[in-house]
């Protein structure tokens, strides 16, 4: 069970990071996902008092579960917020340069950075989907 809901959560963050970025503007996304990390821990302690309420006792493997799946949505929404954010910046940082400095536009590093910055920001993408990859591996499997 614990291996299917790892790749399940892999698989999620996966589609979030590469094509549900692509559908909605950034500003909406910077929005979106810190917002995401106050409603996940509202809702496990109300899924705990709820459970307190109906007197159902939890044993360690149903707790040690909600757990992981509150901090796998914490880490997928986190990554997903920090990617937004860099994408965000080199867009800003390229914008300065070229409205501001575009004189220096042909001068390395100036010139990679505006020329790659598709490339940067896939290079990210890509670094942030590994990262998460190895926490949601260590929230899962790791124990």
């Amino acid at each position: 069970m614990r291996y299917l809901l790892f790749i399940l959560l892999i698989c999620l963050n996966f589609y979030l990071l590469f094509s549900f970025s692509k559908k909605f503007e950034r500003q909406f996304l910077l929005k979106l996902f810190p917002a995401l990390i106050p409603v996940v821990i509202i809702l496990f302690f109300g899924f705990g008092f709820a459970l307190k309420l109906l007197h159902i006792q939890m044993n360690f493997v149903t707790s040690e579960a909600l757990i992981s799946a509150m901090m796998s949505l914490i880490v997928i929404s986190l990554i997903n917020f920090v990617n937004q954010f860099f994408s965000y910046i080199v867009d800003l940082v390229v914008k300065f340069h070229q409205r501001n400095n575009a004189a220096n536009l042909a001068s390395q590093p100036i010139k990679f950075f505006v020329d790659n910055q598709t490339m940067l920001k896939r290079v990210a993408t890509l670094i942030w989907f590994f990262g998460s990859g190895l926490m949601l591996y260590g929230i899962w499997l790791g124990g």
